[in-house]
């Protein structure tokens, strides 16, 4: 920028013409740059018409005639463009060699030895038959047939292979010659699944819901870290798998068994208490985080300890919500559409007199959307330094200990040595100490862990009891929904407040001040008027996308767009659509009601006036026509409804007369005999 002074006497044409003079001159003093772009355009055309020429003499030249005053490249640039200077100035044109002439190319010294060693790779490398060092405890692993070949060097050995990331400037170095190369494995592959984006669509209605409600909600996330295994005294074992390297004493070995079975574990349990964001587009990932060591031969992880361990947290909480929203992977002791753990969320409901909770899980090999996965990456790093071993018990119980080869050995053998749990526990409290000491040093975003202890079996019986308020008929075996068909009170309020989804499970208080069923809201009444029910993902009308969580959340939805609810009988009964059906007979054996083909019979057979003779062997166990309801409904489509061909479930009985668990339909069409098998997992 520049700034001359101007005569305030002067008239407007003398301003003008002594400005246009001054800016003249300065333009003839400005320096010229030019982009590296317009370099290389000028240096390409000049070889197009002239031929090749060296860059350093065009670069000289199109400085020196355009007045290009732009920095050189790079430091190796500017050392030759100096001395290219140089030459120019004193008119030397032998001042400069450049020695470049003498490189003969690549050497083909080698190119025997590679063709045998290419030759060698097909008939090894390709054919999978390597071996490696397993045992080895340092970061080398070796062809077994491949490590006396006398080479120059190793890393030289190295650049004929294939690299491992061909993006990287190193890449450039690698020759490629043989086909193929070092990785490291990665455990980044994905399992792919067909409800995947309908449920990442619930996991983003349950954080907007969080934030809806922001300020009386706890958004819980939660789930279980793969067992430490613990070794026998005097025999430590790691307590995760090697991955990070670690500081030790200067004269002192960090060496610990080399051993893949114990009997003994430590299995951490992870809870988060998420610090719920303003906004969906901020991070989730912050909070407070808690972790539990428990033994899983005596503690073993349950839907109702999960939940009593969760209660323990909530409890002592400064803030209690009227609110939880909890999310958690696929597990069996998190599936929220089996009946034990939906047992269990309402014993958790009614012990907090929550008005409302939403557990929402994870679809089957997607674990890793769950947040509180990325705690268990921080958990690996605090275990890292440790090998973990159980303290030595009474010289008798530990010669029992020498012949239970299992969990479930040494679970027996308790039930006859009554003091082997309580031992067996005090041995492995050193050793939860030692854990709970490394956990507390760690933290997520400065707010370091906390700890809390595995629920006792009297703390599990305390949330347990609590359903008894509900219908104290109920006992703790009762964990099938075969088993609760009869406990009325409790179907009343199950139908009342819950809503069992295969993806969610929500139970909601009606807000009726006179309900005999549910208490009062513990919400004010203007945050109320605002909680619905949780929405089922519904597709937009393109059928790319999920809608939105408002244009859905004050709506009445059913999870008739789950993918995975489009089942091979549907598909069949979609298909045969022009065959009337003279005999039908149906064994609708089934392990959740989700899984029942009665739905696809009232749409796509009866109501389309399909089916003669119609027979059902229901959920329940019973012929379909005591059910005195369904049966009407089925009359009304069916010319003839009634028990028929009922002996020939006996062929698809065990030996000991228990019903197999899949689904068997006959169809008789025209005397032939169709049969379908749907199996269970």
């Amino acid at each position: 920028m520049y700034i001359w002074k101007i005569d305030p006497k002067a008239n407007e044409t003398e301003i003008v013409n002594k400005n246009y003079e001054i800016q003249t001159k300065l333009k003839a003093q400005l320096k010229v740059f030019h982009t590296r772009a317009m370099k290389k355009e000028l240096i390409d055309n000049f070889e197009l018409h002239v031929g090749k020429c060296e860059k350093s003499r065009l670069r000289h030249i199109i400085s020196d005639l355009l007045g290009d005053f732009s920095a050189p490249e790079n430091s190796a640039s500017r050392n030759v463009d100096e001395r290219v200077d140089l030459m120019v100035e004193l008119g030397d044109p032998e001042f400069i060699s450049d020695l470049r002439h003498l490189n003969g190319g690549l050497t083909n010294k080698f190119d025997t030895f590679w063709s045998y060693a290419q030759k060698y790779f097909e008939s090894t490398v390709n054919e999978n038959v390597l071996a490696v060092d397993e045992r080895r405890h340092d970061t080398i692993q070796h062809l077994v047939q491949a490590i006396s070949i006398q080479i120059p060097s190793e890393q030289w050995l190295r650049f004929q292979f294939w690299p491992r990331n061909p993006t990287y400037l190193s890449s450039l170095k690698y020759t490629g010659k043989l086909d193929a190369k070092f990785m490291v494995q990665s455990r980044q592959l994905r399992s792919n699944h067909i409800d995947n984006h309908y449920a990442s669509a619930l996991f983003r209605y349950l954080k907007e819901l969080a934030i809806m409600f922001k300020d009386y909600s706890w958004l819980v996330f939660m789930d279980d870290k793969h067992r430490c295994k613990i070794g026998e005294p005097g025999y430590p074992v790691a307590a995760v798998e090697r991955g990070k390297q670690v500081i030790v004493s200067y004269n002192k070995s960090f060496v610990v068994a080399d051993h893949d079975f114990t009997k003994c574990g430590i299995i951490p349990s992870v809870i988060m208490f998420c610090d719920i964001p303003e906004s969906i587009e901020d991070s989730f990932y912050q909070g407070k985080v808690y972790v539990g060591l428990k033994d899983p031969i005596f503690q073993p992880s349950s839907p109702i300890r999960h939940n009593s361990e969760l209660y323990n947290l909530l409890v002592n909480d400064e803030q209690q919500n009227p609110f939880l929203f909890i999310y958690t992977d696929g597990g069996p002791d998190h599936r929220v559409n089996y009946l034990r753990v939906q047992l269990s969320l309402i014993a958790l409901f009614v012990t907090l007199d929550l008005d409302l909770l939403v557990a929402v899980r994870t679809p089957p090999g997607h674990s890793w959307k769950n947040p509180v996965e990325r705690i268990m990456s921080i958990l690996n790093l605090g275990l890292q330094c440790i090998g973990l071993m159980r303290a030595e018990m009474n010289e008798g119980y530990e010669e029992i200990m020498k012949y239970c080869n299992s969990m479930e050995d040494i679970r027996n053998k308790a039930e006859e040595e009554l003091q082997l749990k309580e031992q067996l526990l005090n041995s492995l409290h050193p050793t939860i100490e030692l854990m709970e000491n490394l956990i507390r040093r760690l933290e997520l975003k400065e707010e370091p862990f906390g700890i809390f202890k595995a629920a006792s079996d009297e703390e599990i019986t305390t949330l347990w009891n609590s359903l008894l308020l509900i219908d104290n008929s109920l006992t703790m075996e009762d964990n099938s929904k075969k088993s609760i068909q009869n406990k009325s009170e409790f179907l009343e309020f199950y139908n009342h407040c819950c809503k069992s989804r295969h993806y969610f499970f929500e139970i909601k208080k009606c807000g009726l001040l006179d309900c005999h069923i549910c208490k009062p809201v513990r919400c004010d009444s203007e945050t109320w008027l605002k909680v619905h029910s949780f929405p089922d993902p519904i597709p937009t009308t393109d059928g790319k996308k999920y809608k939105s969580f408002e244009e859905l959340y004050d709506q009445e939805t059913t999870e008739e767009y789950r993918p995975s609810l489009t089942s091979d009988f549907e598909i069949f009964l979609k298909n045969s659509h022009d065959i009337f059906i003279e005999k039908l007979l149906i064994n609708n054996t089934m392990q959740e009601y989700s899984d029942s083909i009665t739905p696809y019979i009232k749409k796509y057979i009866m109501k389309e006036k399909r089916i003669k003779y119609l027979a059902i062997i229901d959920s329940k166990d019973r012929e379909l026509f005591y059910l005195k309801d369904e049966v009407k409904e089925f009359k009304l489509h069916v010319l003839e409804f009634k028990g028929m061909m009922i002996y020939l479930l006996a062929k698809f009985t065990n030996s000991q007369g228990n019903w197999i668990k899949y689904l068997t339909i006959i169809v008789i069409y025209e005397h032939s005999y169709f049969c379908i098998v749907k199996l269970f997992k």
